[in-house]
Order: C-alpha cells, then sequence, then structure tokens
C-alpha cells in the first residue's frame, strides 16, 4: 500500500452524496462540527492510512458502519473522540485532531475496540462495511444501511483489502459477517462488542469461542 492509494481511497470516500447518509468526509454537523470538519476528518484518515502502509496489517476489523459517537464525528472507524491519542500512536505521524466543538464524546463499541487492541500484538485496521453514518432525518440517529446504499459503495472494502493485505478479516457482528461475505469476503465472526456483547467480544477477538 503507498502514499497514492490513500489519497485516491480518500477522495473517493469524500465523493460519495447519498440522501440521509453522513459522509464526514465532505459532510458538516451545524450543531457540533467546526467549519472545517470534513478537511479534518480527511486528514485523519489520510494520515492512519499511510501509517498502516509504512507498517504492516496483520487483520482487518470490520464492523457495520460508522456510528453518530464514534467515527461520524473522528473520521475514523471503531475509533472515538478520547481515542485519537491512542490510534495516533498505534500508526505514528502528528497528532489527530478532533474535528468537533465541546467535549470528547466516547462510545461504548470504540471503548471495547481499543481494551483489545492493547492487549494484543497483531496489527489492526479498522474498517467497516458501510463507510458513512446512517441515520433517519433526525442526524442523531442511527439506522443500517439499505441494499442500495451498499451497492453504491461496494467497491470500496474491496479495494482497501487488495491494498492492505491483511492476513485474517474478523467481522464484529453477525450483520458485518452477512455483509462481508456478501462482498465475496472471508471473514471471522466474533460478537459485536455493543450492548451488552463487550466481554465476550473481548475473550473472542483471543481466540475464545463466541457465545
Amino acid at each position: 500500500m503507498n502514499s497514492r492509494f490513500a489519497t485516491e481511497f480518500v477522495d473517493a470516500l469524500a465523493a460519495v452524496r447519498m440522501p440521509d447518509v453522513f459522509n464526514p468526509y465532505c459532510d458538516v454537523c451545524q450543531e457540533h462540527d467546526l467549519p472545517n470538519a470534513p478537511a479534518i476528518r480527511r486528514s485523519n484518515l489520510m494520515q492512519v492510512v499511510q501509517g498502516a502502509a509504512a507498517s504492516r496489517v496483520d487483520v482487518l476489523w470490520v464492523g457495520l458502519e460508522l456510528g453518530r459517537r464514534g467515527g461520524r464525528r473522528t473520521g475514523l472507524p471503531l475509533t472515538d473522540e478520547p481515542r485519537l491519542p491512542a490510534m495516533s500512536e498505534y500508526w505514528g505521524g502528528g497528532p489527530l485532531r478532533r474535528a468537533t466543538r465541546g467535549e470528547p464524546m466516547g462510545e461504548q463499541t470504540a471503548t471495547y475496540v481499543w481494551q483489545a487492541v492493547h492487549q494484543t500484538r497483531r496489527r489492526i485496521f479498522f474498517w467497516n462495511v458501510f463507510p458513512f453514518h446512517c441515520h433517519r432525518p433526525d442526524l442523531a440517529t442511527n439506522r443500517n444501511h439499505t441494499k442500495d446504499e451498499a451497492e453504491e459503495v461496494a467497491d470500496l472494502l474491496p479495494w482497501l483489502v487488495s491494498a492492505i493485505e491483511p492476513r485474517e478479516i474478523v467481522a464484529l457482528g453477525r450483520a458485518a459477517y452477512a455483509g462481508l461475505s456478501r462482498l465475496g469476503l472471508a471473514s471471522r465472526y466474533v460478537r459485536h462488542p455493543g450492548r451488552g456483547g463487550g466481554q465476550v467480544f473481548l475473550g473472542a477477538v483471543h481466540g475464545r469461542p463466541n457465545q
């Protein structure tokens, strides 16, 4: 993977527009975002992708979509604002920046994900089946993406996989596992850390059976 891929990939993400889908790489939340929030999030993602390019990726962890409290704000899958310093240290480069006003917002999923990351020496890259935040008319909501929305970005995740060449793909939750299968990508299922699944998730990613 090289810097050219990182630029082209982030540019491709920023070019997508869909109704009731918040694209953090081009959209601005009038309530929470700084005016230049999309540029900050593009820069954050570019830095992380380039850091991975200079290292290696043992495992790709794939969730379903960006959550409103995590990746929607940071532009980084499975990473909330309190975890930005950890992500910066993990892949190297300068400090990652917040794109929002007010107090940093945490997310339960990101908390468990980063707890698991700190417990392994394997190099892990994060992504989602659908790389944006799906919402109802109210931006402060989450919903699952539709089949038509998935088809519009169906080339992005296989493109990423071919570039970073992970040794293994891990699906966080049944929906992510199904989404990866539809894209023709083989993965290992683990329990999603949200909605009470945190401890099962921590065991599963370290080789203990799912419950």
